[in-house]
This record gives structure tokens, C-alpha cells and sequence, in this order.
């Protein structure tokens, strides 16, 4: 190269014309590009489209759970039907047996008179027991107790129509009469009050 060439110009082409979308105008009478103008666009529409997602979340996650009432059953199908349900097996029932004997049984007990007639200033008034009972071995009877084997007035047969050896005393209100029997399950007592009348 020479030292002419150094301070030569260097020819330009000549300026040639775009041809393609004109450039747009923007308020104020400015010219912008068109790509520029989409860019905007785009932009735009990708921050209308994150805003609409950040309200979707918050509204997922402050929504209320749902209520225990507001859960219904929703019915589904299955591939096979259903069997109906199987009837229970009713198990066999057996009458409870009857409880064991606990004791020698009354099978009747009356006492007379059932109020004691002590008018005319009578000091006692005779009294009138029978009874008669199963199971039994021994027998007492007592006053003013309601066990007479424990406080026994006598012994007396375990089955009796007409024993007669008590008086009611008039000088009570009244009083307790008991027939205790005994046998090989237990012993069994029935008490009568007797009132002055």
C-alpha cells in the first residue's frame, strides 16, 4: 500500500431504500420500529398472564378446607357386581338354665290374726301360724327377729298347720314373727309383723 492510498477515501456504496412495513408513528410524531411495537405487545400479555396466575394461587390457598358436611359420597362403578350381603348366621340359642336351688323353699306361710284384737284390756291375744316347705331339715321360730335360727323362740317341725304356742303382746305396737328352715342347699326365712289393733 502506498502512502497515497492511506489518505484516500473509501468509497460508499449508496444509501439504499428498505423496503418492507413501514416504521410506525408513535404520539408526539415519533417513528418506532414495528418489531419493537410487538415486543411491547408481548410483554403486555405476558404480564396480564402472570398476574392472572398469582390471584389463581391465592385464591387456591385461602380458600377455606372443606366442612365434615360437605363431603358427599359420590357412588363409582366397579368391573364386578356387587354381591347383596350375606345374612348373619344366627347362632344357636340355648334357654339359660334355671339358677341352681339356693335353699330349702316355703311353699306356704299364713299367720292369724294379721292385726292383734286388744280391746277389753286383754294382756295377749293367741296367734295361729302354718306353714309348710320343701328341702327342708330344720326349723325355728323366733320374735321380734328375722332370722330364728340365729335368736330361735323353739325348734319346730319343718311343715306345721296350726302351731299355736305365741301370743301377741299388747303392750307393742306391734311385732316380728320368723319361721327359719334349713336344709342341705341353705337356709330360707319368712317373716310376718303383726299390729295391735
Amino acid at each position: 500500500m502506498s502512502e497515497d492510498d492511506a489518505t484516500r477515501p473509501v468509497p460508499r456504496e449508496p444509501a439504499t431504500e428498505r423496503i418492507g412495513t413501514p416504521a410506525a408513528v408513535a404520539p408526539g410524531g415519533e417513528t418506532r420500529p414495528t418489531g419493537e411495537r410487538r415486543m411491547n405487545w408481548l410483554w403486555a400479555v405476558i404480564g396480564v398472564l402472570a398476574f392472572a396466575v398469582v390471584v389463581l394461587l391465592v385464591l387456591l390457598f385461602l380458600r377455606p378446607g372443606p366442612t365434615p358436611g360437605d363431603a358427599t359420597a359420590t357412588p363409582t362403578q366397579s368391573a364386578a357386581p356387587t354381591p347383596p350381603p350375606a345374612e348373619p348366621t344366627p347362632e344357636p340359642t340355648t334357654e339359660p338354665a334355671p339358677p341352681p336351688a339356693t335353699g330349702p323353699v316355703f311353699t306356704s306361710f299364713t299367720a292369724e290374726p294379721a292385726t292383734a284384737d286388744c280391746s277389753g284390756g286383754v294382756a295377749s291375744v293367741p296367734l295361729v301360724f302354718s306353714w309348710s316347705s320343701e328341702d327342708a331339715t330344720e326349723a325355728w321360730i323366733g320374735v321380734g327377729t328375722t332370722d330364728a335360727q340365729a335368736a330361735p323362740y323353739e325348734a319346730v317341725p319343718t311343715s306345721a298347720s296350726g302351731y299355736s304356742n305365741l301370743a301377741f303382746q299388747c303392750s307393742e305396737e306391734s311385732q316380728v314373727y320368723t319361721v327359719t328352715i334349713s336344709g342341705p342347699t341353705g337356709v330360707t326365712h319368712h317373716s310376718v309383723t303383726i299390729v295391735r289393733g
